[in-house]
């Protein structure tokens, strides 16, 4: 089984509101074959809370930029041998969530750590679940299909 690694494979925006402010999603449309994978049975979210500029509820131009250069390092410390499976990223309302499917926990939260060394503090959490289904990517399938219909 060959995964195609995060940065050339084909991505794919959703765009919706909640609460009257917008939802913006980037997926990777073409996991499904992936799903009840035994190898990437954990998922791994790492949340970045943002103090909202405006009544968007979306990060500033800065924000961004900083988001940019946290999420390349990610990608690039994870992704490189298929550790971790950058499967999408969600914002809405003050917080930026990325999402990974890992093989290996122990692994990936030592590469983070070793990745992000030369960052300063950083607004971040991690949560990890066990979802050998891939429930979540699951669930963002059907909402960006049905809102596409």
């Amino acid at each position: 089984m060959q995964i195609e690694s995060a940065d050339s494979a084909s991505w794919n925006i959703a765009e919706g509101q909640r609460n009257d402010q917008p939802i913006l999603i980037r997926y990777r449309p073409d996991l499904d074959y992936l799903f009840y994978n035994e190898k990437y049975s954990q998922r791994l979210t790492i949340f970045w809370d943002y103090t909202q500029e405006d009544s968007s509820g979306l990060p500033s131009s800065s924000q961004m930029d900083s988001m940019r250069d946290f999420e390349d390092t990610v990608v690039n410390a994870l992704d490189c041998d298929r550790l971790a499976i950058f499967v999408f990223s969600y914002t809405h309302s003050g917080t930026r969530e990325w999402h990974f499917y890992v093989s290996d926990i122990e692994k990936v939260g030592s590469k983070i750590n070793e990745a992000l060394s030369s960052f300063s503090k950083l607004p971040i959490e991690l949560q990890v679940v066990d979802e050998p289904s891939w429930e979540k990517l699951n669930e963002v399938y059907a909402h960006c299909m049905q809102e596409r219909t």
